[in-house]
């Protein structure tokens, strides 16, 4: 039965979607929240805390008094995201699950289970905006009003038919402003330090997960300088990412960093920090929210990773989903795996994944 403004929210647990389902309650939407039951119990997931935001995905329902859905992807979620990124570490990339999570699973579980029980709308708690283009007739994605929070970097492979029947409460609120509603409302830790761990790494420790799981090849090799020298062995391309300094086992006089990893030759370059700023790099899988693709050399913002500003490029088309970038000024750490996201001023034009070509 169709629901006049009805709106189903992902809950995670935490205080962002919590108050974002708050505040579409107050604007009078007929609100639901939906919790995806996405972590196992398998033997590498047990300290994580699946089942304790769970429980406090039932006491936000409660205490806001609207009803509660829960979508088990368990199986599937291992099979997409899970398995993806330990074959991802296993090529010497460096994946950024969570944005395969929301194109993938999140977005893709969310809109169709709205579809399915007539929901009007679906929202979440990313602090992003969509806003309309009556003029092109399109939805355009851009950064939340909070520089420091904007998760827009995470939303770049959403496609604009989602996006145009999703809500964004917090869009245009700060950060610390939801912490006061928070507070205001009674939610539990409040005022809690945001986590930055990936849902299934307890800690970000991905080595753990990479050992536990045993099903990768990842044979010790040497390292490198850029000179061609032997510096040591190492444990295995799945155990580096780019401008990593520590863990490596090397004992060298000076500051050293990972530079490069080679797959093909089971190899990891060492180098100075100087060494890890680069101007010109690829990008593959190149996916745009709502406008055009990229036809002719364009100068846009681009970011490469989360919480790192974006900066000037160049961006030249390639072939097809392929394109080149080529910085004003020469970047740290360019890592092959993550994602590099195309802005024009506020707005995500869209991006793709990084990789030397």
């Amino acid at each position: 039965m169709t629901r006049f403004n009805s709106v189903l929210v992902a809950l995670s647990g935490g205080i962002d979607s919590s108050v974002a389902a708050f505040l579409l309650k107050e604007k009078g939407f007929q609100v639901a929240g939906v919790y995806f039951r996405l972590i196992n119990d398998r033997e590498s997931f047990e300290q994580t805390n699946s089942d304790h935001n769970r429980q406090r995905v039932k006491k936000v329902t409660q205490k806001l008094n609207i009803p509660l859905y829960e979508i088990d992807y368990q199986e599937d979620f291992y099979r997409v995201i899970i398995t993806d990124f330990i074959e991802q570490y296993e090529k010497g990339f460096t994946p950024n699950p969570c944005i395969s999570c929301n194109e993938k699973v999140k977005f893709k579980l969310l809109n169709d289970f709205a579809a399915k029980e007539s929901f009007d709308f679906i929202a979440t708690g990313h602090y992003v905006r969509v806003e309309k283009d009556n003029k092109e007739g399109r939805y355009l994605l851009k950064r939340g009003l909070d520089e420091n929070k904007d998760q827009s970097y995470f939303l770049y492979r959403i496609n604009e038919s989602i996006l145009s029947k999703c809500l964004f409460p917090l869009g245009n609120v700060k950060k610390e402003d939801t912490r006061k509603i928070a507070q205001e409302i009674g939610l539990p830790d409040y005022n809690s330090r945001e986590s930055q761990e990936i849902c299934f790494i307890p800690g970000n420790n991905y080595r753990k997960l990479l050992i536990n799981f045993g099903k990768i090849k990842n044979e010790a090799g040497y390292f490198f300088d850029s000179a061609g020298n032997i510096l040591g062995r190492h444990k295995g391309i799945s155990f580096y990412t780019i401008g990593q300094r520590r863990k490596t086992g090397l004992s060298l006089n000076s500051r050293k960093y990972v530079l490069k990893i080679i797959p093909e030759s089971n190899s990891v370059i060492i180098g100075d920090e100087i060494e890890l700023y680069q101007r010109e790099f690829g990008v593959i899988a190149v996916k745009y929210v709502s406008s055009n693709p990229i036809s002719l050399p364009t100068r846009l913002l681009v970011q490469i990773r989360y919480n790192t500003p974006p900066a000037w490029a160049m961006v030249y088309p390639w072939n097809g989903e392929k394109t080149k970038i080529v910085f004003d000024e020469a970047q740290r750490a360019i890592a092959p795996g993550q994602s590099a996201v195309f802005y024009d001023k506020e707005t995500v034009l869209g991006g793709g994944i990084i990789k030397q070509f």
